[in-house]
């Protein structure tokens, strides 16, 4: 069901933008993540940052002089922690949905909004031990992004956004009973399949 519901949200989206005048096309990215600890424990200590990726599509719809960029992507997030000088490597898979509403200034992009989270899986993995620790965290979170981006040639779009956590990432049942929010800087390079003028360009 999942699935069809997400194909029919991309033809949608392919059409609408053809039909308003914009760009569709895939997506993929660089995600450097932190994990942050809200509160102080006692022989805890937040790691350093991981890299992880992105990939799915975007679209880009004109609105006046500003336009709206709603994008579907599937992300591959990694933080680490040290409980006790032990390392714990974190691994997070999400479906993310970013709805950023922006303005053309010259020839760079600026843009902001929330992003919307829906988590897959989450690992812990402690000296090759594996363990699954989903129930940990919370299935649904909101964020924001914010940040610039270019066109080059009106066939690659580039972005370069900041994405915070508004609300808490860990549930009640988590190992470590403190707030934890992930924290990402993402560079993005989309491909413009789909890229239509509409009176001017964006």
């Amino acid at each position: 069901m999942k699935r069809i519901l997400l194909t029919v949200c991309l033809v949608l989206i392919g059409h609408i933008t053809f039909a308003q005048g914009g760009a569709f096309g895939p997506r993929v990215s660089l995600i450097s993540t932190n994990l942050s600890l809200e509160e102080n424990i006692a022989n805890v200590q937040e790691g350093d940052a991981e890299f992880g990726y992105q990939f799915g599509i975007f679209a880009r719809l004109k609105m006046g002089p500003f336009f709206l960029m709603p994008e579907l992507l599937f992300s591959d997030t990694n933080s680490t922690i040290n409980v006790n000088n032990v390392q714990a490597d974190l691994d997070f898979n999400k479906i993310d949905m970013p709805v950023l509403l922006g303005l053309k200034l010259l020839f760079f992009r600026v843009q902001a909004g929330p992003t919307f989270s829906f988590l897959t899986k989450a690992e812990r993995d402690i000296g090759g031990t594996i363990d699954d620790i989903k129930e940990n965290y919370n299935s649904t979170t909101v964020g924001y992004q914010a940040g610039v981006g270019m066109d080059l040639l009106n066939l690659l779009a580039i972005d370069l956004k900041y994405e915070g956590n508004l609300s808490n990432f860990a549930n009640a049942s988590s190992f470590l009973n403190t707030d934890q929010r992930q924290t990402q800087l993402v560079l993005s390079v989309g491909l413009k399949l789909i890229s239509r003028k509409k009176k001017s360009s964006f």
